[in-house]
């Protein structure tokens, strides 16, 4: 199977959703990814360790930028 571009979309209450437009209202609350996936399941999961690695490094950032 190809790789497919799936809109990935997480809303503030932790739920995630698939399809649509980057631009699509629905979505203007939420965390927004671009994924490259062969299944939309897929592309959840790659854009969920997207988000950890993110908010790993966010807090990461924060702490140092704290300590100095």
């Amino acid at each position: 199977m190809e790789e497919k571009l799936w809109t990935v979309a997480r809303f503030p209450s932790g739920d995630w959703t698939y399809g649509g437009k980057k631009t699509d209202p629905a979505y203007s609350e939420g965390e927004i990814y671009q994924i490259s996936a062969v299944t939309p399941k897929d592309a959840v999961k790659k854009a969920q360790a997207q988000r950890r690695k993110d908010v790993k490094r966010a807090k990461a950032n924060e702490a140092e930028s704290t300590e100095n």
